[in-house]
């Protein structure tokens, strides 16, 4: 007979900046912040009533590389200057079920990048306590409407409406960040404040590389490495055919550069 199985969809939240002025092995360093969040079924961000900590077991070059953090949204904050594979355990408020541990790439090619996850547990061997951990009663962390609802029912209904334009739009922004659609389409929809004041926008540019065949990625990577300085973050790695650049650290001209290569390569 089948085993019934509960799953938890969670994610892994990571920011980082490049930290102005200071270097370390020729690289710039960085601020970084990792947290955890849960998923609903419904896409919306909730809380993890039943994680009780979490470790990140980091590089072994830093101080204390393995962290625990106790508080929700499990939140860690470090400074360096390399990319690192590390591994994020999060261990129940049942003692009895291990942790679940999470392989995680920390890299700098976005400033912003969300990873999803799914946890997985044996209905059999879960306690009705904790059974009541992994399915509280409906509350997310962005309906903060309940709080001030008077529980009348023309609130509940325009709070219920309210939810679900938002689920909408939501969903609306990530099909469009899905689009692999013509030029055409990203030109009217991604305009943004930077490119109406002439500069470059990095998230669109992005999108661009992405469509380039691999010839055209060739040139591209010929031109960063002929216009490449010091202060850029670039980098090769031979053996595994990867190419990093992190477009915040290229200067304007350089990312323009870029940009009409693209431009004119996806257009031909």
């Amino acid at each position: 007979m089948p085993q019934k199985l509960i799953h938890k969809a969670i994610k892994v939240i990571t920011d980082q900046n490049i930290v102005k002025g200071q270097k370390q092995h020729g690289y710039p360093m960085r601020k970084w912040k990792m947290s955890l969040m849960g998923v609903n079924a419904n896409g919306e961000e909730e809380t993890l009533p039943y994680v009780d900590y979490v470790e990140y077991v980091l590089h072994v070059t830093f101080d204390q590389p393995i962290r625990k953090v106790t508080t929700y949204p499990f939140t860690l904050q470090e400074k360096g200057w390399g990319e690192f594979d590390m591994k994020i355990r999060l261990y129940f408020k049942d003692k009895s079920i291990p942790p679940a541990v999470l392989d995680h790439d920390l890299n700098f090619q976005s400033t912003h990048y969300e990873i999803p996850h799914n946890l997985t547990f044996n209905k059999a061997d879960v306690k009705a306590s904790f059974m009541k951990l992994l399915n509280p009663p409906a509350e997310n962390i962005s309906d903060k409407d309940s709080q001030y609802s008077n529980e009348s029912s023309h609130d509940g209904a325009a709070n219920k409406r309210r939810r679900e334009a938002l689920l909408k739009e939501n969903a609306k922004r990530a099909r469009e960040d899905r689009s692999s659609d013509d030029d055409s389409q990203d030109s009217s929809a991604d305009v943004s404040e930077d490119e109406l004041n002439g500069k470059v926008n990095i998230h669109v540019l992005a999108k661009k590389f992405q469509k380039l065949d691999a010839e055209d990625l060739m040139e591209l990577v010929k031109l960063v490495k002929a216009n490449q300085t010091a202060d850029m973050y670039v980098k090769e790695d031979g053996e595994a055919g990867e190419f990093h650049i992190d477009l915040q650290t290229l200067g304007d001209d350089l990312l323009n550069t870029l940009w009409h290569f693209c431009t004119a390569r996806l257009e031909a």
